[in-house]
């Protein structure tokens, strides 16, 4: 009886590992991990599962926390068997950002070279884990790493001030997703959203619409709520980079302090956005105290926000004002330049100087090609894929945001999520060792449309769950009808 009893369980032992086909089992893990393969049986995951990590690693505690608060609040049995383990180990063949997940009867464990691969591989996991209370998840192999080192979504928190608390929201989505950067933009002609010690009618005057203009939402952010933000983030593996725009863009400005500006003309801080080169004032380039100006506030930015890069800016800047301007043409002169595009460039070189002396880069869009590129500043290719392959073949740091891929607050009917899911972030023209500086992508939400959260929630989703896979996963592995399937399943799951 007892050599029966031995022999049924290695039966069923060798069947539990036996792979099986694909097609049998399904799971809606987005973005697709690069590789599965799937064993007959199931883990059940119920709140008495027993969780196995290095207690010393603050970081490991952090993900195997808030992974243990979805289980606590899950739909899920209360009795069941096994454990799950999140292990670093120096030495494992993961490649970087990357991690091993293995789903047998009794263990799961995670495996990952560096915290932000166990924390991917806890994502996957989470998405997992059923809906039906069953707490039954596949035995499987995943082993899964990121394509892309930039894999982001841009707010505009200028146009419609978007509140502490939704930021907050869209780093648990991000995260969710294997999002590693969230790029806030802070200022623009719609309003100044960050507090800044050193000039207090910034947010005092500047995030505030004229009142010719009623039941707009002011707003701004203290640097109390930047470090919150900017801390949570961090616990969600996502750097937040800062956006401070300059020269153009930056009429708010005006409305408190009108002398840094080429008119000395006292501005009005309105919500509607009227394209380019609709306001000619700028900042003046001419003017000394206007670099002093934007030194002091980007000191107390970059104090805030730990992130490589600080963006400037630097699109859409009118050039009319300056050509009237006694003092930007005396510069022109002066520092020999040719004319008002390369007075733009020497604008960006003297901020990327002050960026670069307190051991941050410079990154901005791609109008800062114009006159010359900076030495390390790293380019935010938006009008189209040119600017990247230009910044990229002077081995400058690319980021790809083209408005044909990757502006979502373009309708869906001109950039539909298969559309998004179509992109290749790597041009053609820079196929080989170019290659290498395309650090990835990135979505932009403009906020000067859809005003509302719901509406701009509209507008982003489901086309980030598109370009999450765009940045994570083998292109040959990518197929559209099977992400609509795995888009369905989750947001079932997630308004379950």
């Amino acid at each position: 009886m007892k050599n029966l009893t031995l022999l049924s369980l290695l039966i069923l032992l060798v069947a539990c590992n036996k792979p099986v086909p694909a097609g049998m089992r399904e799971i809606a893990v987005i973005p697709k991990p690069q590789t599965v393969s799937f064993y007959q049986g199931d883990f059940v995951l119920s709140h008495a599962a027993t969780l196995k990590f290095d207690q010393s690693d603050i970081k490991i505690k952090e993900t195997s926390d808030q992974f243990m608060e979805v289980v606590k609040i899950g739909q899920l049995p209360d009795k069941g068997r096994g454990t799950i383990e999140f292990k670093i180990d120096n030495q494992a063949d993961i490649k970087p950002s990357g991690y091993l997940l293995t789903v047998r009867l009794n263990k799961i464990t995670i495996t990952a070279k560096e915290p932000a691969g166990l924390f991917y591989g806890v994502q996957s996991l989470r998405q997992l884990i059923p809906t039906d209370g069953s707490g039954k998840i596949p035995n499987l192999d995943m082993a899964d790493f990121p394509a892309f080192g930039w894999r982001g979504l841009m707010l505009d928190c200028s146009r419609t001030f978007l509140p502490k608390e939704y930021v907050l929201k869209y780093i648990d989505r991000l995260a969710a997703i294997k999002m590693n950067v969230l790029h806030l933009h802070l200022t623009d002609d719609q309003g100044w959203r960050i507090e800044i010690k050193k000039y207090p009618a910034l947010t005092q005057i500047c995030s505030k619409f004229d009142p010719q203009y009623p039941g707009e939402v002011n707003g701004f952010y203290t640097q109390e709520d930047i470090r919150e933000i900017v801390a949570y983030a961090a616990k969600n593996f996502i750097t937040v980079v800062p956006e401070i725009e300059m020269p153009g863009h930056s009429t708010e400005i005006f409305a408190a302090y009108p002398q840094f500006s080429c008119t000395g003309k006292k501005s009005v801080v309105f919500p509607f956005f009227k394209g380019p080169d609709v306001t000619e004032d700028i900042l003046c380039a001419g003017n000394d105290s206007v670099f002093t100006f934007m030194e002091d506030v980007l000191s107390e930015v970059i104090t805030l926000f730990p992130s490589e890069y600080i963006h400037i800016g630097g699109d859409e800047a009118p050039k009319a004002a300056w050509k009237k301007c006694p003092e930007c043409q005396d510069r022109i002169k002066k520092e020999g330049l040719k004319d008002e595009a390369e007075l733009q460039s020497y604008f960006i070189r003297r901020m990327e100087k002050f960026i670069n002396s307190k051991g941050r880069k410079l990154i901005g869009w791609d109008e800062i090609l114009e006159g010359g590129l900076a030495e390390n500043a790293a380019v935010m290719s938006w009008r189209g894929i040119q600017g990247g392959i230009q910044a990229a073949g002077q081995g400058h740091n690319v980021v790809m945001s083209p408005t044909s891929h990757c502006y979502f607050d373009y309708s869906y009917e001109t950039t539909s999520t298969e559309k998004v899911y179509s992109y290749n972030p790597v041009p053609r023209e820079l196929a080989g060792d170019k290659s290498k500086y395309i650090l990835g992508a990135q979505a932009n939400m403009w906020t000067h449309i859809a005003r509302t959260e719901a509406a701009i929630d509209a507008q982003v989703f489901p086309r980030l769950y598109a370009l999450a896979e765009v940045l994570w996963t083998n292109p040959a592995s990518r197929n559209y009808p099977d992400l609509e399937k795995r888009i369905s399943k989750l947001t079932r799951n997630e308004n379950h």
